[in-house]
């Protein structure tokens, strides 16, 4: 009898705490946070490279994730972070070029995440894409929750010495935060 007490009202408080977890869920709230910024890569002829046709850029900017209402209204209850989709987009160029090597990292105190290319040709529309091959969404889902801004880098090689072009980066994520603290 006691046995069956006590089986019956570990029964009922499971499936009491287990209620109040899916009674919580039906009130998440999900959102889309979308960051983007433009890196404006100018290639120009260097004086202590006399004879090589290649050239050299790098270039930082940073990102900070709280630009979005959304994601600072919700910062504290942040539950889950979905990211959708991570490009690079060349939206202008001067002339088509190789990219001989190129690196692009996105990084946080705590978290890294880095795409590479070799031997890329670029022209106006190229999308860079930026896959989750070794894991890097799942870094970029830790820099999400890290919560502070985050710098994005850019810096390679091209097969030409004097060439602009721009490349847009692109975040896009969907984010589930609890309303309730």
């Amino acid at each position: 009898m006691n046995r069956t007490k006590i089986l019956v009202g570990l029964f009922l408080t499971s499936i009491f705490f287990t209620g109040c977890k899916e009674a919580e869920e039906v009130f998440y709230v999900n959102f889309y946070a979308d960051y983007e910024t433009e890196f404006n890569i100018e290639v120009t002829p260097s004086s202590t490279n006399k004879g090589s046709i290649d050239g050299t850029f790098t270039l930082n900017e940073t990102i900070d994730p709280t630009t979005n209402s959304d994601y600072l209204k919700y910062i504290d209850n942040i539950k889950e972070v979905d990211i959708t989709e991570v490009s690079g987009e060349v939206i202008s160029i001067s002339k088509n070029v190789t990219l001989q090597s190129c690196t692009l990292e996105v990084t946080n105190p705590d978290n890294n995440a880095t795409w590479s290319f070799t031997d890329e040709f670029i022209q106006l529309g190229t999308i860079l894409t930026l896959g989750n091959d070794q894991g890097q969404w799942d870094e970029m889902t830790d820099i999400m929750f890290g919560k502070v801004p985050f710098t994005v880098n850019i810096a390679g090689a091209v097969d030409d010495e004097e060439v602009e072009f721009t490349v847009l980066f692109s975040l896009k994520s969907e984010v589930t935060a609890s309303p309730i603290n």
